[in-house]
């Protein structure tokens, strides 16, 4: 069921909810007195549902952190009507910044993706899968707004690193407040990198260079880097890839293929810098949603993976997570989903 140890990858070709059904086992596996933290961008599914109020119900603490303002909120809308009468902590959040009193309606969107759970041992789960379901319990308006996360191309990699897992509880914790999280692009914590043996972390907002800016400029000799890019929209998130190619760095990507997401505009920009780009011609509503980066050079070789897009409320706005690993076995895993991917092109 799974490529390496710790990364979990969904999609067509893969069973239906196979990431849902991760979820499900993790959270069973806590038992009572241990605790379950998410923090998602839409959450809805029954199953999921019925599996986080059976283990409140056994005495895990479960607190959960939902975007109030997405794109689709009658999606989470049935989560705010699920847990409103459990002993389930819900946390929605609805960042409104200074701005939009003045009439200018850009919000940030709460997008990261993380989901903690303290037993066998801690670790969090981090990467680009929102726990929904498909048709059979969304409406089929909401479901083409959002696309089937059942079976679309998605990513899961368990962390279980203790200083890292540290790191990323405490970032759940900050979410929560209030303060924390409005003034988050001026902490520290967002505008470092934290190395652990096995990570690198970063999240946005921030006021410091782009872990992605920082990756595509090194200075390395045969770059070879592998885009899986689910949003490439809006000023400014093609001048790293176009940047890049100039120095001599071979790029692919794959792309989503819905022109909301990656728009003509952004298809004849790629064209006309001969970068290579494939679209998979997957089935109705079933999206390329996975993101992360493969980069390989003679010096280095690593991936980095989390809940970020290629777009300005993404690079500029959002809460978003992003981690970076050197380990063989997930990078290898990374690769090898890549080549599975490009078949369905």
């Amino acid at each position: 069921m799974t490529s390496s140890p710790t990364t979990y990858f969904g999609g067509p070709d893969k069973n239906k909810n196979l990431l849902r059904d991760i979820l499900i086992e993790h959270i069973e596996a806590v038992p009572a007195n241990g605790d379950i933290c998410w923090l998602c961008y839409y959450l809805n599914d029954p199953d999921i549902f019925q599996a986080l109020i059976n283990a409140s119900k056994r005495g895990v603490k479960v607190a959960l952190t939902i975007d109030g303002r997405p794109r689709s909120p009658e999606i989470n809308q049935a989560c705010i009507d699920q847990f409103s009468s459990t002993s389930i902590k819900l946390i929605v959040v609805k960042s409104k910044p200074l701005w939009e009193y003045f009439g200018i309606d850009w919000h940030p969107h709460l997008h990261s993706k993380l989901y903690y759970f303290s037993h066998p041992t801690p670790q969090v789960l981090v990467g680009s899968y929102n726990p929904t379901t498909g048709d059979e319990h969304i409406d089929a308006t909401s479901i083409e707004k959002i696309g089937d996360h059942s079976t679309s191309h998605n990513v899961l990699v368990t962390i279980e690193d203790q200083d890292t897992v540290s790191h990323l509880q405490n970032y759940l914790l900050n979410i929560q407040n209030y303060w924390q999280r409005m003034l988050a692009r001026l902490s520290p914590t967002h505008n470092v990198t934290f190395h652990s043996q096995k990570w690198a972390i970063d999240f946005l907002p921030r006021l410091s260079r782009h872990p992605i800016n920082t990756l595509l400029s090194k200075n390395d000799s045969n770059t070879y880097i592998k885009c899986a890019i689910s949003h490439l929209k809006g000023p400014g998130t093609l001048k790293p890839l176009t940047a890049a190619v100039k120095t001599g760095k071979k790029i692919e990507l794959i792309l989503e293929s819905s022109q909301r997401r990656v728009p003509n505009k952004h298809l004849a920009f790629l064209d006309k810098n001969k970068i290579k780009y494939y679209q998979p011609k997957l089935a109705k509503n079933c999206l390329m949603h996975s993101k992360f980066i493969l980069y390989h050079s003679d010096q280095e070789h690593c991936v980095m993976f989390g809940s970020f897009n290629w777009s300005a409320r993404s690079w500029i706005l959002n809460h978003e997570v992003i981690a970076c690993s050197h380990d063989k076995e997930i990078v290898a895993a990374f690769e090898q989903r890549w080549q599975q991917m490009i078949t369905q092109h």
